[in-house]
């Protein structure tokens, strides 16, 4: 199977229809409207993203105005056939020599079942309560190509000693989604500029070819500054083998009856440095000074809090500085879209892991408003704001559960559990204020936000504290708490300037 020639892509048309398989040729160089259409969202975010980078690889815009007239209409199938005639090789699955994203001859002891490949499948902490037994015990090819590409660039590694991803054991990919399939993915496809911008040695490197075609070698120390915009994009870390099947089956991942199938597959781990920060552009990255040395990595879902308390990393870039202790750096995809100056859909995808195992999966979606690309200060502000009630409610209930001095506490950390309320409860309350806010006159919306905000919070605290109105020995307890929270409230309330106006950040 080509990815680059045969129906592999899922997708079902827009506005509604039934599902069906389409090639690369057919989605860039056709007039209709589609979306990708699987059953977990982390493999569609991982086909969009598959579809990136081979359209990235195939079709580089010299220029924005090239890629801006990608965006608004379909390829010319000339155009499309000649470009994939040096590829032809690259992206076939099952190539006697060059399979994707694989190496041939790979040496293991047994055949790891497929749903492996499937990442958080039968690993999860919760896999037991929503995945069926042998729900991934056969994939086919398109699946298996996509469940590849996952593994290998979003996913934890396989554990053991196995090599993560050059972003990471889990990093967070940040998208831009249009209107349908085709024009998300050039969305997403940087031109040469950007990618210059990025990648400074990227001309030096055009000719590198992908790891199953030159495939790294044991004990390799390889500078990032030597890894060009393709091999990077298709990083695999690991030495993998699919083991085919010998009849016709029924994909458990899609559903379809395929002629080509996938049981199991082979994998060995191998030992190589990667010196520094590889600059994948479909991730942020942040910075920090750890004891005088400057250490670079991407962002990731570490905790339980929602997306919306990174969304200043995923679009704002800041330095570090005296006054700011973190640097971060938006994804070169965001950094592209804002010379579009549209109305932004922010895709946001990946796994909260511990080591190997798969805690959760989170995919969203942020919509912010036209003129996000002038005011990016205001999605910082709010943030902060928002990480502000939090905060506030929080530090309340800490000085409720454990009390202060000699005064007794409830003893149970309600302060944790209102945390995750609060974040539950305010989602909406951000996700409108991204969507409606006047970026060219942020504050009226930040405030109304505010005013939610600060409701929320002592409506968490009213509701936390309320079984305990009756207990006498926690009375005092209360008003102290109480006195914390609305101390902290007036702390986040805007500060007034000479002319009266409130300290909102303006464009």
């Amino acid at each position: 199977m080509n990815l680059l020639k045969d129906e592999w892509i899922p997708v079902r048309p827009l506005p509604k229809g039934s599902p069906a398989k389409i090639s690369l040729r057919s989605l860039l160089c056709g007039d209709e409207k589609w979306e990708v259409c699987l059953p977990r969202d982390d493999m569609e975010l991982a086909t969009i993203q598959l579809l990136v980078c081979i359209t990235q690889t195939l079709f580089i815009p010299k220029t924005a105005a090239e890629l801006k007239q990608r965006i608004a209409g379909p390829l010319y199938e000339t155009e499309y056939d000649t470009a994939i005639i040096p590829y032809n090789d690259w992206f076939q699955l099952d190539h006697p020599k060059y399979p994707f994203m694989q190496v041939r001859g790979v040496t293991a002891t047994e055949v790891t079942p497929m749903d492996k490949l499937l990442a958080g499948l039968n690993s999860a902490t919760n896999s037991c309560f929503v995945n069926e037994s042998g729900i991934g015990a056969i994939l086919c090819s398109g699946c298996a190509s996509i469940s590849l590409f996952n593994q290998a660039t979003c996913a934890p590694s396989f554990g053991g000693g196995f090599k993560a991803s050059l972003r990471g054991s889990a990093p967070i990919t940040t998208l831009i989604q249009g209107m349908h399939l085709r024009q998300t993915i050039w969305l997403n496809v940087l031109s040469e500029d950007h990618v210059l911008s990025q990648l400074p040695w990227f001309k030096e490197t055009a000719l590198q070819k992908p790891t199953w075609m030159d495939p790294v070698k044991s004990g390799d120390t390889i500078p990032s500054q030597r890894l060009g915009l393709v091999r990077g994009l298709f990083w695999q870390p690991a030495y993998v083998e699919l083991m085919p099947s010998e009849k016709a089956s029924f994909c458990d991942c899609c559903g379809v009856l395929t002629r080509q199938s996938y049981i199991g597959f082979k994998k060995a781990k191998f030992n190589y440095v990667v010196n520094g920060t590889w600059p994948h552009p479909h991730s942020p990255r942040v910075t920090s000074n750890k004891k005088g040395e400057i250490q670079e990595k991407f962002a990731a879902f570490t905790t339980a809090s929602p997306s919306w308390t990174q969304l200043s990393r995923f679009v704002v870039r800041q330095q570090m500085s005296d006054e700011n202790a973190v640097g971060q750096q938006p994804a070169a995809v965001v950094l592209q879209a804002r010379q579009f100056s549209s109305r932004l859909h922010l895709l946001i995808g990946g796994y909260r892991n511990n080591q190997a195992s798969i805690l959760e999966r989170r995919h969203e979606v942020f919509t912010l408003n036209h003129g996000w690309e002038g005011n990016t200060t205001a999605v910082h502000y709010l943030v902060q704001q928002g990480l502000g009630y939090r905060d506030a409610l929080y530090k309340a209930l800490y000085v409720f559960s454990k009390g202060i001095k000699d005064i007794k506490g409830a003893g149970i950390k309600l302060n944790q559990v209102a945390e995750m309320q609060f974040y539950r409860r305010s989602e909406p309350v951000v996700q409108d204020t991204l969507a409606r806010i006047d970026f060219n006159d942020p504050a009226p919306a930040l405030a109304c936000m505010q005013v939610s905000l600060k409701s929320l919070a002592k409506d968490l605290f009213d509701e936390s504290i309320r079984p305990y109105l009756q207990d006498p020995e926690l009375i005092k307890t209360m008003a102290v708490a109480r006195r914390t929270l609305n101390k902290h409230l007036r702390n986040l309330e805007p500060q007034k300037d000479e002319g009266g106006n409130n300290g909102t950040p303006v464009a």
